[in-house]
This record gives structure tokens, sequence and C-alpha cells, in this order.
């Protein structure tokens, strides 16, 4: 694994007991869902790769998101930035949206996402909580249909590429229109997808990509954290510890939602 993806994956997912909740950035309503491009089609483009990280741009054409997260109340951000890694489908997300920024540098605290594109599901993470909470696609994917051959090559994003398009069959019987710009000197990683659907399109842009390879065990939830019912219990938690942190009282003073206990590897030792 490179060294940047080994600071990003430290970045992302080093857990420590030790750390309070003064360290995340303040936590909004909205915080909890992920971005459309995680729960829907354009994850699945990233799943055939061994490994890689980069950042991520989403911008969204509309107020509205084309694969809103069911767990969570409302509707999520319009546009998301922030960083990936993957593995074999196993995709974690940290938006910068929700991360404390220090010197340019993501630290502790803050939210990020865990996703299994062939499950289409995963978690919400909060390490300022110590807690995760589990997440879904509204919208299950049943079916890839490539529509084109590739055209000539053109350049995006810096490199060259080859465009793909593919329909996406839905579990509520509509479709989506996947585009991938596939790069060739990327070993085909795909530097921008985009998704349109009912009149929306959502374009994810990468950059700094590196093709690494993480430890499989960085994409499950710690043992020792808390488990939610589901994102917006773990959202309303935060939002509660934080207001009785800005009054001055002990956050132990709320009150903790009990949950059955969780077996899954944590985060200790995972970058040894």
């Amino acid at each position: 694994m490179t060294t940047l993806g080994i600071t990003l994956a430290a970045a992302l997912l080093a857990g420590c007991a030790s750390e309070k909740s003064q360290e995340a950035a303040l936590a909004h309503m909205g915080d909890e869902s992920p971005p459309d491009f995680l729960t829907g089609p354009a994850s699945l483009a990233l799943a055939g790769f061994d490994g890689f990280s980069a950042n991520a741009v989403s911008t969204t054409s509309d107020n509205s998101l084309l694969f809103p997260a069911a767990a969570s109340e409302g509707a999520g951000p319009r546009a998301a930035s922030g960083q990936l890694i993957g593995r074999k489908g196993q995709i974690i997300f940290q938006p910068m949206s929700t991360a404390n920024a220090k010197n340019g540098k993501i630290v502790r605290g803050g939210m990020f996402f865990i996703w299994d594109t062939s499950r289409q599901s995963g978690f919400v993470v909060s390490e300022a909580l110590q807690g995760f909470a589990p997440i879904s696609a509204p919208c299950q994917i049943t079916d890839l249909t490539p529509v084109n051959q590739e055209p000539p090559p053109e350049a995006v994003n810096g490199h060259p590429c080859h465009r793909i398009e593919i329909i996406a069959a839905l579990s509520n019987g509509s479709t989506a229109k996947l585009t991938e710009w596939r790069a060739d000197d990327l070993n085909r990683f795909p530097v921008r997808l985009r998704s349109e659907s009912g009149g929306r399109r959502t374009t994810v842009d990468f950059s700094d990509i590196r093709l690494d390879i993480p430890s499989a065990a960085l994409f499950s939830p710690p043992a020792d954290f808390t488990q939610y019912a589901g994102a917006s219990a773990l959202i309303n938690e935060l939002m509660i510890r934080e207001s009785a942190t800005k009054k001055g009282l002990s956050p132990a003073s709320t009150p903790l939602e009990q949950a059955p206990d969780s077996h899954q590897p944590g985060f200790g030792g995972r970058m040894q």
C-alpha cells in the first residue's frame, strides 16, 4: 500500500477511544446521508478494482438526489466532495463537509461511510460518537446492459479516456443511464462517472487517483463502537451530545441508545 493510501486510511479510520467529541466538526441533519453516487449505479463502476484511493467531487443537476439514502429523513446534500478508498467493491467515503481539517488535512472526527456494492448496503460511522448505523440503497440495481461501442478516445480530467454507456435497471421499475470515462493510463479506472434518471443528472469527477490496495480489514465497523438502529438515531444522538457539550454539560449525561453487541473486526492494528 502506498504512502498516500496509508495516510488516507489512517485519516479516515484510525479509531481511538480517547478522542473526544470536541474534535469532530459540528453535526447537521443530513450528514448521515451518503451521497447518491455511493448508493446508486455509479459505485458499481468502481467494484472491479483490487484497490484504489482518490479524491471525489459530486454534483447533481437539481435539488433532489438520484438515490437518496433510505435510512435518513429528508434529502441529503446536492453536492458532495471527499476522499475514497476502495477494494473489490468495498468503498469508504469521507465527506469533507463532516471532517475536521487542520492545515488542509483530514483528522479524526466527523462521519464516514462504508459501502458494499454487491449487497448495496453499508454503514454510516461517527468517530466522535464512537457509533455506527446501517444504511441501504432504496432502489436495488437488478441488471446492467452496455449500450454502446467504445467511441474514439477523449481527454477527461487530464487522462486519455474511452467512454462507456450502460443502462441500469432498478427494482422500482425505472432505469438509469450510467456513463463511465475510463482512463487508458490508469488501468481503465473511471476518472468521471455520470448517472442520469428522470431528468436528473449526477456527475462525479475523480482526481489524485492511486491504484493501491488497502487492507480488507478496513471495511467493517469497529467492534467496540455502539450500533444504532438507524442513521437517524445516530445523527440525533450526536447532535444531542454536541449540544450538551456546548452548554457545558457532560456528554455522558445524555442518554445512550442500547444496542446489541457487534462482533465484527475492529480498527485496532489495521495499518500495521
